[in-house]
């Protein structure tokens, strides 16, 4: 017969750690998030307007029609326009990323703090204390678009959901993108 201190003493205290089905503790947060894990806390409020979806499309589309100029000199010069032959789309793939990571990065983390299409529409991307990004973050940032758009574009859509207007790409790579550009 079981008295009433064997069941407390077999409970599992509130406090204790979550375990999972083989008895290990499971941790809070996996590595891989932590590396993503930004200090929020530490970051000051800032006094900004926040760009909206619809600016911040518009802008993505300027830049994708710059880039894809670019891209169809490049195809000229390089390819001759020869798309009957297949070993060339590896290449044409790599340098059509390649090129899109480049602009964004060099142009994101310039002094001007954004492209040339957010250029025309007064936006600049910032990181969480308003400070100018580093060409790696940028170039991570360009890169985590990836992220956004694979899981159907729901990391664009957060955008309507956030308050500061941020999406996937933006949680990621710690950065807010911003209008009233103003040169510093």
């Amino acid at each position: 017969m079981k008295t009433t201190s064997d069941i407390i003493a077999n409970k599992i205290p509130d406090f204790d750690d979550e375990r999972d089905v083989f008895g290990q503790i499971k941790p809070k947060r996996l590595a891989f998030i932590k590396r993503f894990h930004h200090k929020f806390i530490n970051a000051p409020d800032l006094n900004v307007e926040y760009a909206s979806l619809w600016a911040r499309s518009v802008a993505t589309y300027i830049d994708m029609l710059i880039v894809i100029s670019v891209l169809w000199a490049i195809e000229i010069f390089l390819f001759k326009l020869d798309f009957s032959n297949n070993e060339y789309n590896s290449y044409r793939i790599f340098i059509g990323f390649t090129t899109w990571i480049l602009y964004n990065g060099i142009l994101d983390s310039s002094m001007f703090q954004a492209t040339v299409g957010k250029l025309i529409l007064k936006l600049k991307v910032i990181d969480l204390h308003g400070n100018r990004i580093s060409f790696q973050k940028a170039s991570f940032r360009c890169f985590s678009v990836i992220f956004s758009i694979l899981p159907v574009g729901f990391g664009l859509w957060c955008i309507k959901s956030d308050y500061k207007k941020r999406s996937l790409h933006d949680l990621i790579s710690g950065t807010f993108v911003i209008k009233g550009y103003k040169p510093e």
